[in-house]
């Protein structure tokens, strides 16, 4: 069972549109029960959930600012779709004592792959409501508004569609903010063989040499940044006491 998008002749609106839904993908012919409809109460909890994820992507957030003398100062922030469409479009920085104008990295993939998956999920559901939006925010924000008709019309879709949402903005802010990583120092990828790598800083404006190995506590593994070989921290553990000993024979050598 997959989401997908159907439709009825008339919504309850009383207008030709499409009406997403959940339809049978054949991918398990051995499951021909449809799954139970969602209750009322996880309805509504969807819906709330649908709407407060998409007020997080499209509306300005506020920052609480502490400060020493004890003065707390509220800073308002981009909303989550404009911050990541800003890391899609990055601009030259200067750098370095002779103001030359430095290269920064292309566009993030990643925040270009986050970018297209929303644009195409909200434009294939609602292309038949005749929407006039014209940026992503606002197209995600009228994608928001259906959703207090279709938590009675299409409870199911609401389901997935907050928790769909909900991905984009853990996604998101995982982009914006990632969790810190613990370098390996002195360490060689023992898959490629490398050290270090070029990283990009936006503190320094500069590409900055780090190493290739780090830990990396989301995924509770050890990571290339190079080759993105990853290991488990119980495999790291067993391969790095190899790697220790390998070195000793090779310095008494």
């Amino acid at each position: 069972m997959t989401a997908a998008v159907d439709h009825d002749d008339f919504d309850q609106d009383g207008y030709d549109g499409v009406v997403p839904r959940f339809v049978h993908n054949g991918d398990n012919p051995g499951q021909d029960d449809m799954p139970a409809a969602p209750t009322r109460d996880q309805a509504a909890a969807a819906r709330l959930a649908w709407e407060v994820a998409v007020d997080q992507l499209v509306r300005p957030g506020l920052y609480v600012i502490h400060r020493q003398d004890d003065v707390h100062e509220v800073a308002e922030v981009l909303p989550l779709l404009d911050q990541v469409h800003e890391a899609v479009t990055p601009e030259g920085r200067r750098t370095g004592a002779a103001g030359k104008l430095g290269s920064r990295p292309p566009a993030s993939l990643g925040a270009l792959g986050l970018l297209a998956e929303i644009r195409t999920e909200v434009r294939k559901t609602c292309r038949a409501h005749g929407h006039d939006a014209r940026t992503l925010r606002e197209q995600v924000q009228q994608w928001g508004a259906h959703a207090e008709d279709w938590q009675h019309s299409a409870p199911d879709y609401v389901l997935w569609a907050a928790d769909r949402a909900n991905e984009w903005v853990r996604a998101a802010r995982l982009m914006l903010d990632p969790e810190p990583r613990f370098p390996l120092r002195g360490r060689a990828c023992p898959a490629c063989g490398t050290a270090t790598v070029q990283v990009w800083s936006d503190d320094e404006s500069d590409w900055m040499r780090r190493p290739a190995l780090s830990i990396d506590p989301d995924r509770v593994e050890a990571v290339c940044a190079h080759c993105r070989h990853s290991w488990g921290l119980d495999v790291w553990a067993q391969l790095n006491e190899v790697l220790d000993q390998q070195l000793a024979h090779e310095t008494l050598a």
